[in-house]
């Protein structure tokens, strides 16, 4: 379903930006016209700040509106089997107390979006912190790693 918002190309920049481990994340919003999807802030990686990845993944956590929709690309990076590992997750944030016109405006989107960036490696919905924590993220890719 496509809800005729376009991306702008400064979206693909930051993602292309990200992939090369120039960001840890990159959060996208709908303008107020609901017309296209903009970079709203990118967000530096542990290499720069010096917090851990839990660290800097509850920092990106914080930051997302509690009443409104966000899409948030993340360099999600954790531990499996005592190696590490990374992997870009594309996460649309729809808090319970957004609006429902921004929840079905974000939904139908999402994949003209996610169509415009290749290198996704898994796809999150959050609608409250706790769906989200890192732990919880953690586990959902891990399961989806060979058991080896």
């Amino acid at each position: 379903m496509s809800s005729g918002v376009t991306v702008d190309p400064k979206c693909v920049e930051a993602f292309n930006s990200l992939k090369r481990r120039e960001y840890r994340g990159v959060v996208l919003k709908i303008n107020d016209t609901m017309t296209k999807i903009e970079v709203e802030r990118t967000m530096e990686s542990s290499d720069k700040t010096g917090k851990t990845p839990q660290q800097d993944w509850k920092a990106a956590i914080d930051s997302l509106p509690q009443n409104d929709c966000r899409f948030l690309i993340y360099d999600f990076q954790y531990e499996h089997q005592g190696l590490p590992k990374s992997k870009i997750i594309f996460m649309k944030w729809a808090p319970e107390s957004s609006k429902i016109k921004a929840k079905m405006i974000y939904a139908s989107s999402q994949e003209g979006c996610l169509n415009q960036m290749e290198g996704i490696g898994r796809q999150v919905q959050g609608t409250d912190e706790a769906e989200v924590a890192y732990d919880e993220i953690k586990k959902n890719l891990a399961a989806l790693q060979a058991g080896y």
